[in-house]
């Protein structure tokens, strides 16, 4: 049973903690908790290591480590459970990071007081390290909690719950991700996904009617019309970082096309608005 939510807890952080979005006193987790059977830990604990991998390699996180959170043995009153309810839920955690083939750093002492983790660390541009994604194996609360399930020998079974968050603090992700970035994010993910430039007034309407034609396929944009020259217009779509500018002149509104520029790139010259819209799928 996987049962997930988007949950906002607090923490009262000191003052001289507090750190932009990054550490914060009230953040919205991806939390979720899959009650499983003893023989299914491992293969959950698999799809929620690649889940999580999925999410920072879509977001064009490279740099992290995979860092195994364990209790630390000489100081056991912090923790609850049983030594070996503690031995199993650490051992399934070592040997599923090793089957899936992470290289990983082992912490004493990091981990919850119910049970160990495997916390992804991940670099910001500053090369400071932030805990985001981790899933836990928990097999103490389900018996504080007196969980049972009837299993295929028709007897009461204790389940084990994993405890799961990707993304970790939503706000600890953006801030981060915002770093990472440099405000140049994903296409995909882009606020602003192309700007579209007239040459003059003249071609307003036009532009207007590129800018439907691209909402009914989805991407976003807008329309820069002010009254300044198209070399100012397009300085300001670089340092803006917008993916793609489109530039809609004379010719492009005979040709019902577009002048396409690519941030950082430069120009790639004219396409119709169809084959652009072909061709910007084709780089999501």
């Amino acid at each position: 049973m996987r049962i997930a939510e988007f949950g906002t807890v607090y923490r009262y952080e000191m003052s001289g903690e507090l750190h932009g979005l990054t550490r914060v006193r009230g953040f919205t987790q991806d939390d979720a908790h899959l009650f499983c059977t003893a023989d299914q830990v491992k293969a959950e604990f698999h799809g929620v290591i690649e889940l999580t991998l999925m999410v920072l390699k879509r977001l064009g996180f490279e740099n992290y480590t995979a860092q195994i959170s364990l209790r630390d043995p000489e100081n056991k009153d912090k923790y609850i459970g049983s030594d070996e309810n503690w031995a199993k839920a650490e051992a399934a955690i070592i040997e599923a990071a090793a089957e899936a083939g992470l290289e990983t750093v082992t912490e004493l002492g990091e981990a919850a007081f119910y049970g160990p983790k495997l916390d992804f660390m991940v670099k910001d541009a500053l090369g400071r390290s932030w805990q985001l994604g981790t899933i836990q194996v928990d097999y103490n609360l389900p018996e504080r909690f007196k969980l049972e399930y009837i299993g295929a020998d028709n007897a009461p079974h204790r389940p084990v719950m994993i405890h799961r968050a990707p993304f970790g603090s939503m706000e600890r992700f953006i801030g981060v991700l915002i770093e990472h970035c440099a405000g140049k994010f994903p296409l995909w993910l882009a606020p602003e996904q192309y700007l579209l430039l007239p040459i003059s007034d003249k071609y307003n309407d036009y532009a207007a009617e590129v800018q439907e034609l691209l909402a009914s396929h989805d991407i976003r944009g807008r329309i820069d019309d002010r009254t300044e020259s198209i070399g100012r217009k397009i300085r300001d779509g670089e340092m803006s970082k917008v993916p793609f500018m489109l530039i809609v002149g004379e010719k492009e509104a005979e040709a019902n096309a577009v002048g396409v520029r690519k941030q950082g790139e430069g120009d790639l010259g004219a396409k119709s608005v169809g084959d652009f819209v072909g061709w910007f799928k084709e780089q999501l």
